[in-house]
């Protein structure tokens, strides 16, 4: 129930049909209420959440680890996280990126090393991933650090190894917490990063069967 403290003309305080009296710092003043809020459940909207969810799930495991490193020092206005699930959101209709060798964890000068292979490691949850020591540019050192992420597709775990060896050495090992199988199958991409963190390079991406 609306009230007239000021009389007919005066102000209102409370609600009125779709209209709401309140006072503004001593002034009164009304406010129209929406007749009615739509409900935000188109197809469209619907889809772009459930890739909001999947890019989320995906980007959580490697945020530390991967994404910041990478990203944050060359995010404008934004944080590194958010420059990921940006260029990264198209992707994800499902819970794995699709396709996946346009995943994106870091973009940079330096131009993109794929890997080369991979192979069971030494430990039955470890695969040990190859890639070129070449050095692709200008931009590129032997000593530039070595960033990958890898999915089991069997599994759907994301798994990652970063910052701890040298484009040098021309393998990386990747842990997983469950036991691999031989019939498990491989997505895996790689980035570099110079040691003093001022430039970083495109994705490299392989999969271990045909997709």
């Amino acid at each position: 129930m609306a009230r007239l403290p000021q009389g007919i003309l005066g102000g209102v305080l409370g609600k009125v049909g779709n209209v709401v009296g309140s006072s503004w710092k001593g002034i009164p003043i009304l406010k129209s209420r929406p007749l009615s809020v739509a409900n935000p459940r188109t197809t469209a909207q619907v889809a772009q959440r459930t890739k909001m969810t999947n890019v989320v799930a995906f980007a959580q495991p490697i945020l530390s680890a991967i994404i910041k490193p990478l990203n944050d020092r060359f995010a404008q206005q934004s944080s590194g996280y958010n420059d990921f699930v940006s260029r990264n959101i198209h992707l994800f209709e499902g819970k794995s990126p699709s396709p996946a060798s346009d995943l994106k964890i870091s973009v940079g000068k330096m131009a993109a090393v794929n890997p080369s292979g991979l192979s069971q490691g030494a430990a039955d949850t470890e695969m040990d991933f190859f890639f070129p020591t070449t050095l692709t540019d200008a931009f590129a050192s032997a000593d530039d650090l070595a960033y990958i992420v890898a999915e089991n597709l069997a599994t759907g775990e994301i798994a990652a190894n970063a910052g701890l060896v040298k484009r040098s050495v021309g393998e990386i090992t990747v842990s997983f917490s469950a036991k691999i199988t031989g019939t498990d199958e491989f997505r895996a991409w790689l980035s570099f990063r110079r040691l003093d963190g001022t430039v970083v390079s495109n994705t490299g991406y392989l999969a271990s069967a045909s997709e």
